[in-house]
């Protein structure tokens, strides 16, 4: 290869959660080093051991003294999927990071996939897992998951939990990664004005270890949903969400109290013994307090709010002079001359 064709590929880090995986760690670095030659001019394995209990690290450590390119993170016990990507993120050198899981389903051979598809303008690709190899329970449980975060959060993806991903550096740099926001890295990015990708990717099934996918994981997956659409959309907003909660739990409490007063004034019931009236004043009460503590919410967003919420592209802000202004022999304007006024660019051309 000549030094202008090696110019031409990109640096890239690639980023491994690693748990339970001794058997596949071998093969995967193997298959690794015959792809990443083909599409980088440098490139790093990073392998984060999430506090693995078999001898992942120890196989990973006879791995880095074969390969300087291969370096290991061990955590002490096992923080999750989002703190491995977190350090590994934090660990790379390199302008494009690609991650994917150490099990093997994910094919290294498919890189030069997602590269293409990021070429195409865009700053995330995410592998959509078309045909995938798992059992029919994880396979439902995706789909459900898959569908009603696309609909929540308007981010149009087949496979939101898919590992095999590229960024873009601007990307992670503008995203904290903590509990199991890995997930929704591309709801995040695409909220902050970044274009995300899909590419289809062939899927193996599990040949070696166990699945780590629990219904556990799958609840605790929407919680973190329904934490993701309050930081893209309320953020700045919050008496929108709360208020709007408290209007509707209100509504339905006024909505029943007015049907128990006109029992009470026209047909002389007694409601002194009637569920529904402790419902609907209990309704009444709970939407207040929405109410409230949505102003109490939109008071502490606003204190502590950050300067700006945007993402910037490009800026360009030096004071340039006119073509009449008198320039000195320092290059700088005459003090009795006004400079021209600021030009800010996003970065797109008229």
């Amino acid at each position: 290869m000549s030094t202008k064709e090696a110019n031409k590929k990109p640096s890239i880090s690639v980023v491994i959660p690693v748990f339970n995986e001794q058997r596949s760690l071998e093969e995967l670095h193997a298959r690794l080093s015959a792809v990443l030659p083909q599409v980088t001019s440098r490139h790093e394995c990073i392998f984060i051991d999430d506090g693995s209990r078999d001898r992942s690290y120890r196989v990973l450590q006879q791995i880095r003294q074969r390969d300087p390119t291969v370096r290991l993170i061990q955590f002490r016990r096992n923080f999750g999927k989002s703190a491995a990507l977190s350090a590994g993120f934090t660990a790379t050198q390199f302008d494009l990071v690609i991650t994917l899981d150490a099990d093997l389903q994910d094919l290294p051979e498919e890189i030069p996939k997602l590269l293409a598809t990021l070429e195409q303008g865009y700053d995330l690709v995410s592998g959509w897992r078309h045909r995938r190899q798992d059992l029919w329970s994880k396979r439902l449980a995706s789909k459900i998951y898959n569908v009603t975060t696309a609909k929540l959060t308007g981010t149009r993806l087949h496979d939101f939990n898919c590992g095999f991903k590229v960024y873009r550096r601007e990307v992670l740099d503008e995203l904290r990664v903590y509990g199991e926001r890995h997930r929704y890295i591309p709801v995040l990015a695409s909220y902050r004005g970044f274009r995300i990708g899909e590419v289809t990717v062939e899927h193996e099934p599990r040949r070696y270890g166990e699945s780590k996918f629990g219904w556990d994981r799958f609840l605790g997956g929407f919680f973190t949903l329904l934490t993701v659409i309050l930081l893209t959309r309320y953020t700045n907003r919050p008496l929108h969400f709360f208020g709007i909660m408290g209007l509707i739990t209100a509504l339905v409490g006024l909505v029943i109290d007015g049907y128990l007063a006109v029992e009470r004034l026209l047909f002389k019931k007694w409601l002194g013994d009637r569920p529904l009236l402790l419902l609907g004043t209990l309704l009444l009460i709970i939407g207040v307090q929405f109410i409230f503590f949505g102003l109490l919410a939109e008071m502490i967003a606003s204190t502590y709010r950050r300067d700006h919420d945007y993402s910037i592209i490009e800026s360009v802000l030096e004071t340039e002079p006119e073509p009449d202004q008198e320039v000195t022999a320092t290059g700088a304007v005459a003090d009795n001359q006004p400079p021209k006024a600021l030009r800010f660019s996003s970065g797109a051309e008229d």
